[in-house]
């Protein structure tokens, strides 16, 4: 038996929570990151050197974001791999 078959229902669920706070978390912060650029670059009438640093942090930002996203998809990918293997025997 693989370990999460090992866990009772309730830690199952409190492991659940735990990932999906840190990944809320993990998309949350860079979104304000994103705000923040976006309100510099529409209101503080950046020069140029000013609009490529906020398009880099924005950039750097969405990177950030994706690696959130893909490490929830493996989190779901790798619930669905685990229920699809066959068990292994000793």
């Amino acid at each position: 038996m693989s370990e999460p078959e090992l866990l009772d229902p309730e830690e199952k669920l409190r492991q659940l929570k735990l990932g999906i706070r840190e990944v809320a978390h993990d998309i949350s912060n860079p979104l304000g990151v994103l705000r923040m650029a976006a309100y510099y670059l529409q209101n503080g009438k950046p020069d140029k050197a000013k609009q490529d640093h906020y398009l880099g942090v924005i950039t750097e930002t969405v990177e950030k974001i994706e690696k959130s996203l893909q490490k929830l998809r493996s989190m779901t990918d790798k619930g669905a791999a685990e229920k699809q293997a066959p068990e292994k025997t000793a």
